[in-house]
């Protein structure tokens, strides 16, 4: 047994696919597929019913993430997984042959599709990532991450060529989820492994990662100690790095729910426009990887409060975008911004507060990045309707997203041999 090559980075991988094929390529293609459906007449779609979509996904992403982290500790991440993809292609299923009205555009999409996205890919792929990993933790979710923020870049570049190669029809971006949905199923039923115990490995690889673990030389601080979800949540910190969080999430909420409408209202070509959208991708998969990279060496929640920096900076670019070099701005540093937030957020809260109750933890600090991050799309959109434009509701979220670094900057690291989480 002990002959066994580890498990854990070939897994990784695995689950970056996994990520790839839910969370990060369903937003993705919406970003390009329901304005077109916003176009379509038959839909009855307004700009504020658009954006009301997306907040309802978005709040999605977080209403069931209790329940999720709490079904994960109770049947296992592969489980999760599994039942995740069947939703997930059901739900695709439904974007094309159902949804014909507001209400259940609100119900397939806002509702069904999101909470796939984290049953099948976000809250169960990193949680498995917490629990093969401990020194080697922040690689191993840049990894993960970095493979999965590939369909930021793939996404709109695809589903635009499906979209305008079948002739225009909508429908086309939601058949690529349908197989990506099939491919998932697959995945989880013949790779995925809950945690190294389930083959008889142990995290990082063998004996040396758990004595470091032990001995905690870590460059950064890493909790090893059993912290029950009481004693996490109790903490002021956990909710600081909640509030940290919530600040990525709002300003990608508004990238993917708004930003197209946003600088085609500013006069600027559609071409121009899904170009930079692709750029976005780019830049958040440097994020995912290179921020991402040094998180086991510099600690994770203030690269989080940098991050939040360079997405203010961003947004406003976005508001007052003038020229070209604007959007490509606005777009890159919302990608590399966002892309360091989504790696590092669960990173930060694993090494806080340990893997005891990592899924339930998780889930926790995702509720509350999703609720605070839900308003963003559906103010966006009456603002839009009531002005013909995004700009006032850019300069707001920018607003929100600076407040959000301060709170990463408030957190206290504690010493590295400190076993305390409510510190």
């Amino acid at each position: 047994m002990e002959n066994k090559k580890f498990f854990g980075w070939p897994l990784t991988v695995v689950l970056g696919i996994m990520y790839f094929c839910s969370s990060g390529f369903v937003l993705s293609t919406a970003q390009i597929v329901n304005p077109l459906m916003m176009q379509d007449p038959s839909m009855g779609l307004s700009g504020t019913l658009l954006g009301t979509g997306f907040s309802l996904f978005v709040l999605m992403q977080g209403i069931p993430s209790p329940f999720v982290g709490w079904l994960i500790g109770k049947k296992g991440a592969r489980f999760t997984m599994i039942v995740g993809g069947a939703v997930m292609l059901l739900s695709a299923l439904a974007m094309v042959f159902v949804v014909r009205d507001a209400i259940t555009y609100f119900i397939f999409f806002g509702v069904f599709l999101s909470v796939s996205t984290i049953m099948a890919g976000q809250i169960s792929v990193q949680s498995t990532v917490g629990q093969w990993f401990i020194a080697k933790r922040g690689l191993a979710m840049s990894v993960m991450m970095g493979i999965g923020g590939l369909a930021s870049f793939v996404a709109p570049l695809v589903v635009n060529y499906v979209i305008n190669a079948s002739g225009g029809s909508w429908q086309a971006g939601w058949y690529l989820l349908i197989a990506l949905a099939v491919v998932l199923i697959l995945l989880a039923l013949l790779v995925v492994k809950d945690q190294p115990s389930d083959i008889g490995q142990l995290p990082d690889g063998g004996a040396d990662a758990k004595m470091e673990a032990e001995g905690k030389s870590f460059k950064v601080y890493k909790n090893t100690n059993e912290v029950t979800y009481g004693q996490a949540i109790k903490s002021p910190y956990f909710w600081l790095i909640a509030l940290a969080g919530s600040g990525g999430f709002c300003a990608f909420s508004l990238a993917t729910s708004q930003g197209v409408i946003n600088f085609t209202s500013l006069g600027f070509d559609t071409g121009v426009i899904v170009g930079a959208a692709a750029v976005m991708g780019i830049a958040s998969l440097i994020g995912k990887l290179a921020l991402g990279l040094v998180s086991d060496a510099v600690e994770p929640v203030r690269i989080i409060g940098v991050a939040l920096v360079v997405l203010a900076v961003g947004v406003v670019c976005g508001a007052m975008a003038s020229n070209p070099a604007m959007i490509y701005i606005y777009y890159i540093c919302t990608g590399l911004g966002f892309g360091t937030i989504a790696t590092n957020l669960p990173t930060t809260v694993a090494n806080y507060f340990g893997v005891t109750a990592f899924s339930k933890n998780l889930s926790t600090v995702m509720l509350t990045t999703t609720i605070i991050s839900s308003i963003i799309p559906i103010m966006a959109g009456a603002l839009f309707d009531a002005t013909g434009l995004c700009t006032m509701a850019f300069f707001v979220t920018a607003g929100i997203v600076a407040v959000c670094a301060v709170c990463a900057f408030l957190v206290r690291i504690p010493k590295k041999d400190k076993v305390k989480a409510d510190s």
